[in-house]
């Protein structure tokens, strides 16, 4: 029994959830984290998109199966592998979408509407788009935008223009450093067709562009708010240009999340900026609160 769960659990990729962080961008940053009924609806709609991205994944292995099974890593997956069957997949795709998409109408329609969004653009990907460049790209860069948006209906103001705009650029930045590392590390040997359509010029001019506008974005967002976020652009820039590092060695290859996890200095840069962030925008109310 203890071994079936975490066969499940294994399917459901629960290290990818950390991608989900993206939902709290909002209510961080809008300093009402601390509004209790806000965080809460956060929290619900953080797990929501989990959910969801679990079934996705699901939904991808079911319609890759195939393919997965003569893939040297993918093959070991729990439906490729044969560990999960179909139809257990099926039941586990199910139970994840009714539960990810009813924690969604809970919050507020407009979460529920961004999240359906999210699905139907993950569909057209699994079965038509991953295969067209570099539309795929802009897809994976929608899972982040649309999660940032959902978090968005949330709070009082929105999503900023700057911060949607950051978002964008950093995400299309993540998704073709991930083209790009995995035409590296796969030359001749992957499964993924679209990889076929790409030439590493382009892939290489497209990382510097969308990392250079993360940055231009970022400084500019940073400008606007009330924190001084402006003293944060160092370390953002060091993120940056390690991430274009691991692209450029080719191991940026897997999903950015489980890059994060995987090397050490990211991880710890990442840790560190959040922590000077979180302390920049309530390290006073903090205080206040412990005296």
């Amino acid at each position: 029994m203890k071994s079936t769960i975490g066969i499940y659990l294994k399917e459901m990729r629960i290290k990818s959830w950390l991608k989900n962080i993206f939902v709290m961008f909002p209510i961080v940053f809008s300093l009402e984290l601390f509004e209790w009924t806000k965080f809460i609806e956060a929290i619900i709609l953080t797990l929501a998109f989990c959910f969801i991205s679990s079934a996705i994944y699901v939904f991808n292995d079911i319609c890759d199966v195939e393919k997965d099974r003569k893939h040297e890593v993918k093959k070991k997956r729990p439906i490729a592998s044969g560990q999960i069957s179909i139809s257990g997949a099926y039941i586990l795709l199910t139970c994840l979408t009714i539960v990810g998409m009813g924690l969604a109408i809970w919050i507020n329609l407009y979460s529920f509407i961004i999240l359906l969004a999210y699905v139907i653009i993950n569909i057209l990907y699994s079965k038509w788009l991953k295969t067209m460049a570099p539309v795929d790209c802009f897809c994976i860069a929608a899972g982040f935008v649309l999660r940032v948006m959902a978090g968005g209906t949330i709070v009082s103001e929105g999503v900023s223009a700057w911060m949607f705009l950051t978002i964008i650029a950093l995400s299309l930045f993540m998704a073709f450093g991930k083209r790009r590392g995995e035409l590296y590390s796969y030359a001749g040997g992957s499964t993924r067709e679209v990889l076929g359509s790409y030439e590493v010029k382009f892939l290489d001019g497209m990382v510097f562009m969308c990392a250079g506008l993360s940055m231009v974005f970022y400084s500019l967002w940073s400008i606007s708010q009330k924190a001084n976020f402006v003293y944060t652009v160092p370390i953002i820039l060091f993120i940056v240009i390690r991430y274009l590092l691991l692209v450029f060695i080719g191991k940026a290859d897997a999903d950015p999340t489980a890059l994060i996890f995987s090397d050490k200095t990211l991880m710890i840069s990442c840790v560190i900026c959040a922590i000077i962030m979180l302390v920049m925008l309530y390290g006073t109310q903090i205080f206040k609160a412990m005296i």
